[in-house]
Parts: structure tokens; sequence; C-alpha cells
């Protein structure tokens, strides 16, 4: 079902009775004609109908239930068509659209910020001419969580004789969009020391906090 449409038949009552009313009221404010209203409302008076069969106690059996949830089949496939052709018609006011129940689509979506929060980087495992990288999002308690926004990590490697403590001195390594990397080296990196740094981004371009340097010696 439609997700503006209500799902529970109390609720579904009141809004196919606010629907009926103001486009029968008045069908030209959503590009609709009298005829359209009048379909509308035999539609809704059927369900109505068959609704408060279902709904009283007196009246309420397997059949009046049946008969309902037929009716609501029926009218729904009406309502839905009319609806669909009022919220693509840009000559009916979002004002007139939401009065009727309908969903506005977002045309100016909310802008994604930058990450605000660091990566926290940890070697898990080693090997000859490899380390493998994983990052986790600063304090969050699942270690696969990223960030709000995220689109992936930009992680940065030193290789010198010892650890590094500035990004400065690291180049690009790598964009990644699950947070783990390996990273491998040549024979001549064997004995010196690898630091890394990473940084959250998101579909922009645009970057959030360094993470903490983490180093280790690179194995022969």
């Amino acid at each position: 079902m439609s997700s503006y449409i209500p799902s529970r038949d109390a609720d579904l009552e009141s809004w196919l009775q606010n629907f009926k009313t103001l486009i029968a009221a008045t069908p030209t404010n959503y590009g609709l004609v009298a005829a359209d209203g009048t379909a509308i409302t035999t539609s809704y008076t059927a369900w109505h109908t068959a609704f408060l069969a279902a709904t009283n106690p007196t009246t309420r059996t397997k059949i009046t239930v049946a008969a309902k949830n037929q009716q609501k089949a029926l009218t729904l496939v009406l309502v839905r068509g009319y609806a669909a052709t009022i919220r693509a018609n840009l000559a009916v006011s979002d004002a007139f659209k939401a009065g009727l129940g309908l969903h506005i689509k977002d045309t100016q979506p909310t802008p994604v910020p930058p990450p605000s929060t660091y990566p926290v980087l940890a070697i898990r495992s080693m090997g000859a001419g490899l380390q493998n990288l994983i990052a986790t999002d600063q304090g969050a308690s699942d270690s696969r969580a990223r960030p709000v926004g995220s689109a992936g990590l930009l992680i940065y490697r030193a290789i010198a004789t010892g650890p590094v403590g500035e990004p400065t001195a690291a180049t690009f390594l790598a964009f990644v969009g699950r947070p783990a990397l390996q990273s491998t080296f040549i024979s001549a990196d064997s004995g010196k020391t690898a630091t890394y740094f990473a940084r959250w981004t998101n579909a922009k371009g645009e970057m959030g906090p360094w993470s903490p340097p983490v180093s280790l010696p690179i194995a022969a």
C-alpha cells in the first residue's frame, strides 16, 4: 500500500472521506472534472457501507468482512490512480496536494554535511610484504558503522625509517567503500615502518577530520 495511505481501516476511512470530500467539492482545484468527483464519491460510499457493516458488532460476519476487504481493494485501486495523477500535475499546488493527504516529493533534498568524526585505524594482520588494515568510526560500538552520509574512506601512507606523526608526510594510497584495505610493499620497503592516516569523505568529496596515525614495521 502507498506509504501515505493509512493501512488501518479506521484511519483509512478518515483519509478516504477527506479525499472524497475535497475533490467532490472543487474537482478543478486538482485538475479533475465533476465526473471524477462522482466516481470517487461512489467508490467511497461503497467502501463506507462495507466498512460499517464489517465493524458493527451486530452485523460483523465473515461475509461482511470479506465484502469490506474486497471493496477496500477496489477503492484503493481507483484512489491510487487519481492520487498519482494529482501528484504528477504541476498545475496543482503543493498545498492542495497536502490537503488531500498526499506525499509531496522533496525537490530540494537536505544537503549531506561532511563527516564530523574520524576513523580509528588498526592493523589486524601482517605478512611478508603486506599489512591488512581495518577502520572503525570514532566512538562507534559497531565495528561496521560509518558516519551518516559517508561515501567511504580515504587512506594515506608514509614509508620511512620510523613512525611519522603528521599526515602531510603521507601520500594518498586508496579510496575504499568498505573500511578495510590490504597494503602491499616492494622488497626495498622491508625493515622500514609504514604509518597510516585516514579520513571519511562524503559523495561530494568533502572530508572529515584526520585519524590518529597507526604505524608498524614492514615484514620482509
